[in-house]
């Protein structure tokens, strides 16, 4: 077994070289996670885009790029619960209302 693994290895690392990574990573197993890493890019493009177009004064671009959706609380969920999905349901947050 130990051998086979081995050879294994020894065998994709050449095809690697060679410029067959699809190849290499099959033999070794390997799944890539290209869409993954696509997403992860894309979400980066589209924000940097928009915060480039909103210093910009350019507001309604910089609208058409950020994904506005992901960002804003559903109307049913509370504070709590909306914090938690964000990752923050561990920060205490205080808000308030100021009149002018």
């Amino acid at each position: 077994m130990k051998r086979l693994n081995f050879e294994t290895t020894f065998a994709a690392a050449a095809f690697a070289e060679a410029g067959e990574h699809e190849t290499a990573m099959k033999m070794m197993g390997i799944t890539p996670v290209y869409e993954k890493v696509r997403q992860i890019a894309d979400f980066f493009e589209r924000h940097f885009a928009a915060v480039g177009f909103a210093e910009a004064c350019c507001h309604e671009d910089a609208l058409r790029f950020a994904d506005l959706n992901a960002a804003c609380k559903p109307a049913n969920d509370s504070l709590d619960t909306f914090l938690e999905k964000v990752g923050l349901g561990h920060v205490r947050v205080c808000y308030g209302v100021a009149s002018a």
